[in-house]
């Protein structure tokens, strides 16, 4: 078991069960607040009111690592002047390779700062780690808002069934209420995500970056977009709804919104060997 911390980031950056890379190379386990609008989020301007939180800079303070009874407790702290925040990842490591990823948000409560549009983390794993089995809502996409016809059990899927392609390319494959997510190859070998609290996670052969139109939606067509080389993951505490009342301005229902605020969430991720 090798694992790995970048120096000047201080994220999660190799991660190796016996010998086989389970990230991406040059991958990192890095916070995500973004996605890649929707049309109804284009319909309310989204994509540019919500923009501090696509790419805010983490500003590391702090990385101290410790060991106490066999457990290896990795701390970074950083600071977030884009969104007038500080975050702070905490990594419990054990003998046996599992991580217990704890991600806080510290707001500054005199800050007026937007909407987010999720509040969790994500990783890109090799593009052949591309077997899915979870246990929560499915079997189709579903979002807090759009899974009262979704129902808990346990599936098994590839990362490509994963994509609907919409017209346009944007948001798509998130999965609700997930108890546990395992992915791995076809040989077995991958990673477990799971917590205490349900999760929401997606896992796609595209980027966050190759969905989004930027500023101004473009008429682009999904089918036209490349895949990437590899299996980017999104865990999420949670994703703002995605609305659907109407897609030229109006919002998700208040209780389905992320405003800015303290957000913390934890998972684990456990190694998988050899399952298949």
């Amino acid at each position: 078991m090798r694992i790995n911390f970048n120096r000047h980031t201080g994220f999660l950056c190799s991660y190796d069960v016996d010998g086989k890379p389970m990230m991406q190379q040059h991958a990192e386990l890095k916070p995500n607040f973004w996605r890649a609008p929707t049309d109804n989020d284009f319909g309310a301007d989204l994509q540019n009111e919500y923009v501090v939180w696509k790419q805010p800079e983490f500003k590391l303070t702090r990385l101290e690592n410790q060991v106490l009874n066999g457990i290896v407790t990795v701390s970074a702290d950083y600071d977030m002047p884009a969104v007038s925040a500080k975050l702070l990842l905490t990594y419990q490591i054990t003998r046996d390779g599992e991580i217990k990823v704890t991600q806080k948000l510290v707001a500054d409560k005199t800050a007026k700062v937007s909407n987010m549009f999720r509040f969790g983390m994500q990783l890109q794993m090799p593009f052949d780690d591309a077997y899915i089995q979870y246990y929560g809502k499915g079997p189709f996409e579903n979002y807090i808002d759009r899974n009262n016809s979704s129902f808990i059990g346990l599936y098994q899927q590839t990362v490509d069934e994963q994509f609907y392609p919409y017209v346009r390319p944007q948001e798509t494959g998130t999965k609700t209420e997930v108890r546990w997510w395992q992915h791995t190859n076809r040989g077995g070998n991958g990673l477990k995500f799971y917590s205490d609290s349900a999760l929401s996670i997606s896992a796609l052969h595209y980027s966050i970056e190759s969905l989004d139109d930027g500023s101004e939606k473009h008429q682009r067509h999904s089918a036209l977009v490349p895949q990437v080389q590899y299996t980017n993951i999104c865990i999420d505490k949670v994703q703002m709804g995605l609305g659907c009342i109407n897609s030229w301005g109006a919002m998700p229902l208040d209780k389905y919104l992320l405003p800015y605020g303290d957000y913390s969430f934890s998972f684990i991720i456990e190694p998988i060997k050899h399952q298949l």
